[in-house]
């Protein structure tokens, strides 16, 4: 399945630049430590499908998320991330439908069923590290650390040329 990437800020629809720097250090955040963290799960648990399934529906969780922040919205709380989903798709950061998440994340598989294939999860996450309008840290490489500490400093300095205020990145670096 042939998704769209970033669909939005590919036709040159954005939000304004003080809230595009919040949205986009975010949704960089998100992927870089939850988002690898996921994928991380996901490749390690291969001889547990349970785990798989339950791996692959925190990472579609994770993408509503983001696909939330992309529009400037404030995400719905943690338990309605997947629902909404599933029911409305995302538009942001691909564009897909419920349905054809449900597909590709093999969510119509019985939970737990050891034949799932998630061939197409890790394409789609793939997919998005290199369509990401910019570089994604990784903190599970030895050098991750500082590429994370680099990456806060350079939103940092993006929010004070976009005239916004950085504080939304402390709890970053208290995670870094």
């Amino acid at each position: 399945m042939e998704l769209a990437l970033f669909p939005g800020v590919r036709a040159g629809r954005g939000l304004p630049p003080e809230a595009a720097v919040r949205a986009w250090a975010t949704v960089a955040w998100l992927m870089s430590v939850d988002g690898r963290a996921y994928v991380e799960d996901l490749e390690g648990g291969v001889e547990q499908p349970q785990l798989r399934q339950a791996v692959k529906l925190r990472l579609l969780e994770l993408l509503s998320e983001m696909d939330t922040r992309l529009t400037g919205a404030e995400p719905a709380g943690e338990g309605h991330q997947l629902a909404l989903a599933l029911e409305y798709g995302l538009h942001e950061v691909c564009q897909a439908t419920g349905p054809e998440l449900a597909q590709l994340f093999a969510l119509e598989q019985e939970f737990g069923g050891s034949d799932a294939d998630d061939t197409g999860v890790r394409e789609l996450w793939d997919g998005l590290c290199e369509a990401f309008p910019g570089q994604i840290p990784d903190p599970l490489v030895a050098s991750g650390q500082s590429e994370v500490l680099r990456a806060l400093r350079n939103w940092s300095k993006l929010c004070t040329a976009a005239g916004t205020d950085a504080a939304f990145l402390e709890p970053f670096l208290k995670d870094a």
